[in-house]
């Protein structure tokens, strides 16, 4: 099998294909890249599988013939709100199956809109199966199983972790593409889903949830698939809203970039470089370090790296149930996303995910079947044994 990493240099793509370079059925990985020198250092880590490409996604005669090639695409090119959608199309003409992780809320809907052309070119496509959207999904899935109705099912991923502490920690020399996307989804309205039907709120809306067994605390909105997807496929909900755990000092600094970019002060990628290089003059005022400050006194619960909540009913009374993932492949954001795709492809080759159309994760990925191939790649804070190890459902 050829495998096709559009984007593959990068640390996200790079993640997924150290784990693709050991499925036996796999004898080739093309990593393309605009960056050629990019390209052949990801090769030389990847090792003798690989062979390096340059490509630029915006030719459409070179990422044709490209992917013309290849027997599967992984696409890890983002800011998918740029450069997504162009590449599912590429791989629909060319019936070549497709894996993505798709962090943008506007491109997945896109996206969705090509799942009858994929359906008559015979492509399978899957888009979003990083960490958020993609796990998040799963965990929904499996919490919305618990209920007998489900009125909201939030997805949430945790911004005052120890992902978002490492992550915070590394030096950026360039500004990475998920910040760009990320700025980019907490400004202007964010789409979300209300029984079956489009609306949109504003980003960085703070939420209260009850977590089961912990308590409550306030998160925030930010505009991400997983609110497009679970409120599409699953229209007897509310809503489906995804949310960020943030601490004060960041939300603080996001809502200051954000408001910039609302006034026109800021472009995203301007912001996305204060963020990467956390240059916070001039953009966090006096009474923003101030709330910091104040922020800093008060006590908030700790909640998992990434969650689901389903709130409905069980059994004629109202109920809630979390589900988490309580170990991870590394604390490294570019592991946590690029892995789960490389865990989908080889559910795909397991026969697992073999109908065509363009798919979120919920409709064509059993949480059961992911979370027993992912378990095997999670290794901090410990070593789980078992799926029950891996997973913690909380009810109540």
């Amino acid at each position: 099998m050829h495998v096709l990493a559009i984007g593959g240099a990068g640390v996200m793509g790079r993640a997924a294909l150290y784990a693709v370079r050991d499925f036996p059925e796999v004898d080739q990985i093309t990593i393309a890249d605009i960056n050629l020198s990019a390209a052949n250092s990801a090769a030389k880590d990847i090792g003798t599988k690989a062979v390096p490409m340059k490509l630029d996604i915006m030719d459409e005669e070179a990422l044709a013939r490209a992917i013309g090639t290849a027997d599967v695409v992984l696409n890890t090119s983002g800011p998918f709100f740029r450069f997504g959608l162009q590449v599912l199309k590429a791989a629909i003409a060319a019936s070549c199956p497709y894996f993505d992780i798709c962090d943008d809320a506007e491109p997945t809907l896109d996206m969705l809109k090509l799942d009858h052309q994929a359906r008559e070119s015979g492509t399978i496509a899957v888009v979003g199966i990083g960490a958020s959207p993609g796990v998040t999904n799963l965990l929904a899935v499996k919490a919305y199983r618990e209920l007998d109705s489900v009125d909201r099912l939030i997805t949430v991923w945790n911004v005052d972790g120890k992902i978002a502490e490492e992550e915070f920690k590394q030096k950026k020399e360039k500004t990475p593409a998920a910040f760009v996307h990320w700025l980019e989804q907490l400004t202007g309205s964010i789409p979300v889903f209300s029984h079956g039907k489009r609306q949109n709120r504003k980003p960085l809306e703070p939420v209260i949830v009850n977590y089961p067994g912990l308590g409550k605390r306030k998160l925030y909105r930010v505009g991400h698939p997983e609110a497009i997807t679970l409120g599409y496929n699953f229209t007897e909900l509310t809503e489906a809203p995804n949310l960020m755990v943030l601490g004060t000092d960041v939300r603080i600094f996001l809502e200051s970039l954000a408001n910039k970019v609302d006034k026109g002060e800021l472009t995203v990628d301007e912001a996305a470089d204060c963020l990467a290089q956390q240059r916070v003059s001039g953009i966090i005022s006096l009474g923003g370090f101030l709330r910091i400050l104040l922020g800093k006194l008060q006590r908030h619960i700790v909640l998992p790296e990434a969650f689901a909540l389903a709130e409905g009913h069980k059994n004629g009374k109202p109920s809630t149930v979390a589900c988490a993932v309580m170990s991870l492949p590394t604390y490294d954001l570019g592991a946590c996303t690029g892995i789960p795709m490389a865990v989908a492809l080889r559910l795909y080759l397991d026969g697992k995910i073999k109908q065509p159309g363009v798919h979120a994760p919920e409709t064509i990925i059993d949480p059961d079947d992911f979370f027993k191939a992912y378990l095997p790649y999670c290794r901090v804070p410990f070593i789980p044994t078992s799926i029950e190890e891996l997973l913690e459902v909380r009810r109540s």
